[in-house]
């Protein structure tokens, strides 16, 4: 059997998606909390327009998500994310120049449009095209980058806003951004065939022609509704818990070193995690890898439960399987459409879960707030997402049981 030695091309598109996302997401959006309370003072605004930008964001990616793929058919990937990247590097200008609340919801809608278009869909369907073997560790590798970004970036960022201004901050990742999407266009082909070359396979296996993977049988419509409640209950779970976890900490009276620590000790955690998800689900399928992240995040979320109590290790210890666990909300949903969608329906699955994800977000985005204002705490709205994800852990298992999918990859 032929072996090579050289790394193949599909290792270096790996890399333009881990940049890609590095920005759309990871810039774009989790590392906007930095700038978040620096522009609301420049700019003047309520709580409620500052809350009002993110429910903006959230709009667009629903928008986003619903034409990703015809974005992406239309203009093609390399080309599509490149100018989705640049339409980011524009909403951070935008962002910078803006004294206006309308023109802050603009840039809002450009930084939801690139989270969609230059996000997770696209970056599946690159995946996808480039690598027959490893498809979810190159996954895993891309989407780590978003974690990279909320652990590098916040500081210099809020450095360059404390000591300059939040306009030169703005502007200067604007035009980190740009240079990120000139990178992605010199590294990224839209498929293998571009470069004279096949799909990457385990070994060196180029001799071998891929083999097609099947949708399985039994994903009737009802069962299809249960896979796509999941996905509505994993987004708002996850992504929601995310972006909530610095309030949760703080309003349960742990001082802001230590939720900053916190926070940090999460992303590094949900990085491994990232790399790990991969690699558990080539090996040994997606219904293991679903199983043992949801016992992660459940358990880390049940501690996040325990807030109040003001233990600092069992706060930690919430950080870290909450972290590991919460690749749920970024490696899994293209996994879930590979395994019940195949080869042939992969793009329109994976269209549907995210699109499904996002409005799960836009939909429930609010309620931890609200809940909070009733109660003073934000531990009811993690309670909610745990009942949220043991409801969609019961809706996606009984859909991997019935339909017998996601077992263990034949060597």
């Amino acid at each position: 059997m032929p072996h090579t030695s050289k790394v193949h091309y599909a290792w270096l598109i790996c890399l333009g998606g881990t940049l890609m996302l590095f920005a759309s997401i990871g810039l774009g959006v989790n590392v906007f909390s930095a700038f978040q309370p620096h522009l609301m003072a420049r700019v003047g605004l309520s709580n409620t327009q500052g809350a009002f930008l993110i429910t903006v964001r959230s709009f667009f990616v629903l928008v986003g998500m619903t034409t990703a793929d015809r974005v992406a058919r239309r203009l093609g990937l390399r080309r599509g994310c490149t100018l989705s990247l640049l339409l980011l590097a524009a909403s951070s200008f935008l962002f910078g120049a803006a004294e206006q609340f309308s023109l802050c919801c603009a840039a809002a809608a450009l930084v939801g449009l690139s989270y969609s278009w230059a996000g997770v869909i696209p970056l599946s369907l690159l995946m996808a095209r480039w690598f027959q073997d490893r498809q979810a560790l190159a996954l895993g590798i891309a989407s780590a980058g978003t974690g990279l970004a909320t652990i590098v970036a916040p500081v210099p960022f809020t450095a360059l806003i404390e000591r300059f201004s939040l306009r030169l901050s703005f502007w200067t990742e604007g035009t980190l951004i740009a240079l990120l999407a000139l990178l992605f266009w010199l590294l990224v082909r839209d498929c293998p065939e571009e470069k004279g070359l096949s799909p990457y396979r385990a070994g060196g296996r180029q001799d071998q022609p891929p083999r097609p993977r099947s949708a399985p049988g039994g994903l009737t419509p009802l069962r299809r509704v249960f896979v796509l409640t999941a996905s509505f209950c994993v987004g708002a779970a996850t992504s929601l818990g995310i972006s909530n976890f610095g309030v949760l900490y703080s309003t349960a009276g742990y001082d802001a070193d230590t939720v900053a620590r916190l926070i940090s000790v999460m992303g590094l955690c949900m990085m491994a995690g990232k790399v790990a998800c991969g690699q558990v689900a080539d090996r040994l399928g997606g219904r293991i890898s679903n199983y043992s992240l949801y016992i992660l995040v459940l358990a880390g979320y049940g501690l996040c439960c325990l807030a109040s109590l003001g233990s600092i290790p069992l706060a930690y210890l919430a950080m870290v399987l909450s972290g590991l666990g919460l690749p749920l909300s970024a490696v899994s949903p293209p996994i879930w459409a590979r395994d019940l969608w195949g080869d042939e329906g992969y793009a329109r699955g994976l269209k549907w879960i995210q699109s499904i994800y996002a409005l799960g977000i836009f939909l429930m985005g609010t309620v931890p707030g609200a809940l909070a204002d009733r109660t003073g705490s934000y531990v009811p709205a993690y309670l909610l997402f745990w009942v949220l994800l043991l409801l969609s852990l019961i809706l996606l298992g009984y859909v991997y049981e019935k339909t017998g999918a996601g077992r263990r990859p034949e060597r």
